[in-house]
Order: C-alpha cells, then structure tokens, then sequence
C-alpha cells in the first residue's frame, strides 16, 4: 500500500485554540517517544509549528499502538499521559492534575470515566508535611478507547466524528431529542487533535467565593488553554508548570489561573522576568455543577485574557510569590487550601487592564467573607510596599489609614490596660468595615473617612502629604477611596493586627467548610 501521511499545522484554517494545545500536546507525546518502536508501521517529523506524519498499511496500524502507549494510568491510579511520565513531578501534583482532568475533560463519570467505587486513602508529601490524601483510582478513561472512535472495522479513519463533551468539553449534545440537529463533528485530522489537548492544557483546581463567603460550585475546575505560536518553546516551558509546587495548583477566580499559568510558563529570576515566552493570551474555561445537572460537570464560563504586557505580568507574579495560598491539616491528617481572595480580584483587575485594587471593596461586603482576609494580611502589606505605584497619592493613602488604625489600636490598648481588660481590636475592625461599606456616595464616604482619620489622632502621612491625597477626598472618584481605604484596612499587619486575627479564628465559621 502506497505511503500516506498528515501534515498538521498551528496556523491551518479551522484550528481554535484547544485544537492548537492538541498539537502540542501530540507533539509533546511524540518527543518524548521511542520512534525505532513504530519505524515499521509509520515515523514522525517535528517542526516548531507543524508536524508531519507517514504511515504504511492502515492508519490504524500505527495510529493505535501510539495512543496505547499516550494515555496511561499510574500505580496510584492516577490519569499518567507520556508525555509527562518522564518529568519528576511529586506525588501530590500528579494527583491534583489528575483531578483536574477528571473536572474537566471527564465530567460525565462512568459515561466518559470509570472510577473505583470507595476512595483511598494515600499518604503524600504536601508543602513539605505529610498528609492524607483521598480519592478514587482510576480504572479507565475514554481517550484508551479512542480507536473506537477514530477508525472504521477496515481500519481506515471515519470521515467524520461526531464529538463528545470528553473530547470537546461544552460541545456535546445540546438536546437528546435533537442528537444531529445540535452535535458537532470534526474530520479525523481535527479529532485526534482534540484527543491530545488534554497533555498540554493548563489545569487548576477552582476555590472562589460568593458575596456570602461559601464556595461556588459553579466553578470547581479551571482548563486553560495558552495561546500557542511555537511547539518547541512551549514544550520546554510547559515543563515548568510540571513543577509548579501543589500549592500553586489551586486558584482563587479564572484570571487568577490564567495569568499564575501565563507566568508559571516564564522562566523567572529573583530580580524579575530573566525570558519571554512566546505566549501572552490564553483561554480560561470553568466547569463546575449546576442545580439542573449536579451528577455532572458543565462548562460553565469562559475568560479570555489578551496580550498580558511584561510590567502587568510582573505585576502578578508579585502578587503570586507574596499572597499565596494558605494550606493546613485537619485533625484527620487530611488537608484543605484556601485560595487567596486579593489574588484573585488582582488577577480580574490585570486581566481587565484595571488598577489592580480596583473594587477591593467587594471583598469585605460580609463578615464571613472578610474573615477569609486575613489569610492575605502581610502579603497584602507587602504588595502595597513593594509595588510600583502609578499615581503615589493611592499610596499615601493606605498608609494614612495604617497609621489612624495603628494609633486607634495604640490607644484602645492603652485605655484597656488601665482598665484591666483585654482590647477587642477584632470589634473596632468590624466597626471600621461597616463604616466604609456604608458608604454609598461621595458625601457619605467622606463623612466615614473623616471620623476614622480623627479617631486616629494625629496623622504624620497625612499632615506633609495632604495636597497629594486630597483629591480622594475632595473628588469624584469616591469608589477608589473607598476601595483603599478597605485596602488599607485589610493590610494593616501592626500593633492589634495579630489579636483581630486571633479573635477571627475563635468566633468565625471558616472550619466548618472543608476544602480538599
């Protein structure tokens, strides 16, 4: 039979971006291959933005022992691609993107994914500690029966593919009473892109919050798809997202996963951004459980974030290296993270082009949702000192108010002592938030910003800067005030920071929800 062959190219007509991270994820799989293994049945030839592809026979005869050997399962029963095996990733990163897969790729369990019916119990290395961690192994999954899809009972490709949410996740069948009025189909050539998206996605485990401070369910999983113009260089960063720490894998909003992915791509030094890869977009895609569907999950949203510049990506990896996420253990020896709230909303606020404090103040509009603030106290108080501030006046702004409340601390303490009693910090923080959420206008918040500034006593900052900030008071643009005013309050890490935290963990409900 005469030699037949493919040519799969980034930039081809009909490519999206998922069809684009397929490549490379092929690519990827095919790098990491033995090529003496198939030289009988077919070879490969790679190239920085294209791959070809020759096979003798059937096209099954090489097609399917190639994706045998892609899509594996690790001892622990984990989802293992080839093109990962080889990297040294720890136990518990291999884990958690295996979960993520599972949310994304594999929302219909037992449909698309057969699971093991009890979970595990398996001690792994997490942020240095040894905990617990429990799941369900997998036993199968949908992409090792591919060749089912892909060919014919002669062994030749099907002209046509009908997809699957598996293979296309949000683009399965809209309405079973219209199976091919609303299904997609793709030639071969696309679908065994699609197969490989998986190998060189981006995953994130999603943690965000509600205005009420619960979880979203709607958003439990992020897929992000990078924006890709060169094979070779994406192979080798995407690398560095293999070693990323697991703590890194779990993300507090969308953007937030895009752009910790965006950066986690760059190759970086202590001083800053030492090389640019050639990726500044990507496609962040969200699935979660929504009340008509809980058995499975649902593409639920989609952020797009366009040529992130190198100051605003520096700017988030700031961000990124001082406000992480916070892990502890339960008393089961079992664990859960929280995800930093200011990082996410910076995240939204970069992505969008927005100052990066931009509508702080929806982060303190509940008691219980500004509790889970204080995971993000000092990085927050670094951020502020750290970064490089486009109009100064914001600046001396939010140390004005360190100060009040610091003097406000300083004398609440004193008056405390020479009464006997302990100080309740963790009150007049409470009483602070309400005040600046009260406000609702310019005139109300600078009525709410003149009683905490003259509650504070006598304010250094903001006698030799006062021409400088006064226009926060004196403007229009009272939201910005108030968002750093809010900012202020929630950064402040001096005298009396320690106890309103302290008096936090003792009346708040935070450990009544797990999160694993």
């Amino acid at each position: 039979m005469a030699e037949q062959s493919w040519t799969l190219g980034l930039f081809e007509p009909a490519m999206t971006h998922l069809h684009r991270v397929g490549l490379a994820g092929l690519y990827m799989t095919l790098a990491r291959l033995d090529p003496s293994k198939y030289a009988e049945s077919g070879k490969w030839e790679l190239e920085p933005t294209r791959i070809h592809l020759r096979w003798h026979d059937t096209p099954r005869d090489f097609f399917a022992p190639l994706l045998t050997e892609a899509f594996g399962i690790s001892p622990q029963g984990a989802i293992q691609f080839a093109a990962h095996r080889g990297h040294p990733m720890g136990q518990a990163q291999r884990l958690l993107v295996s979960s993520a897969v599972l949310n994304t790729f594999f929302g219909q369990r037992g449909r698309t994914c057969k699971v093991a019916a009890k979970e595990v119990p398996l001690t792994i290395a997490f942020d240095d500690r040894q905990v617990t961690y429990r799941f369900k192994p997998v036993k199968e999954y949908r992409h090792q029966q591919a060749t089912d899809s892909l060919f014919e009972n002669n062994g030749q490709f099907k002209s046509e593919i009908k997809l699957a949410g598996w293979a296309f996740p949000g683009g399965g069948v809209r309405h079973v009473a219209f199976t091919n009025e609303t299904s997609l189909s793709v030639p071969p050539q696309r679908f065994l892109l699609l197969l490989f998206a998986p190998v060189a996605s981006l995953y994130f485990l999603i943690l965000q919050r509600t205005n009420e401070g619960k979880l979203d369910k709607r958003r439990t999983a992020a897929l992000v798809l990078p924006h890709i113009r060169d094979l070779s260089s994406y192979a080798t960063s995407f690398a560095r997202y293999l070693d990323s720490p697991a703590q890194r894998l779990y993300a507090g909003s969308l953007s937030d996963a895009g752009l910790t992915a965006l950066a986690t791509l760059q190759l970086w030094r202590p001083d800053g951004m030492i090389e640019t890869v050639n990726v500044d977009s990507c496609t962040v895609v969200s699935m979660g459980t929504m009340t008509w569907a809980k058995q499975q999950k649902t593409r639920t949203a989609i952020v797009h974030i366009r040529e992130v510049d190198r100051p605003s990506l520096s700017l988030f990896a700031t961000a990124l290296n001082l406000i992480g996420n916070q892990f502890l253990v339960k008393e089961d020896g079992t664990y859960r993270v929280y995800t930093s709230l200011s990082r996410g909303l910076i995240a939204d606020n970069i992505g969008a082009g927005r100052s990066w404090y931009t509508n702080f103040w929806t982060l303190t509009q509940s008691v219980k949702l500004a509790r889970y603030l204080r995971f993000d106290k000092r990085g927050l108080c670094q951020m502020i000192k750290q970064t490089s501030w486009t109009n100064e006046a914001d600046k001396l702004f939010v140390e004005a108010v360190h100060n009040a409340i610091r003097n406000r601390y300083g004398a609440m303490a004193e008056r405390a002592r020479s009464r006997g009693e302990a100080a309740r910090f963790d009150r007049e923080f409470e009483r602070i938030r309400t005040s600046l959420m009260r406000a609702k206008n310019r005139e109300t918040l600078r009525a709410e910003m003149a009683d905490l500034l003259a509650r504070g006593g006598s304010n250094k900052i903001l006698q030799e800067n006062w021409e400088k900030v006064l226009g926060l008071f004196a403007g229009d643009d009272w939201q910005r005030a108030r968002d750093l005013a809010l900012l202020g309050l929630a950064s402040y890490a001096g005298k009396g920071a320690e106890e309103v935290v302290a008096a936090e963990a003792e009346t708040s409900e935070l450990n009544e929800e797990g999160e694993e």
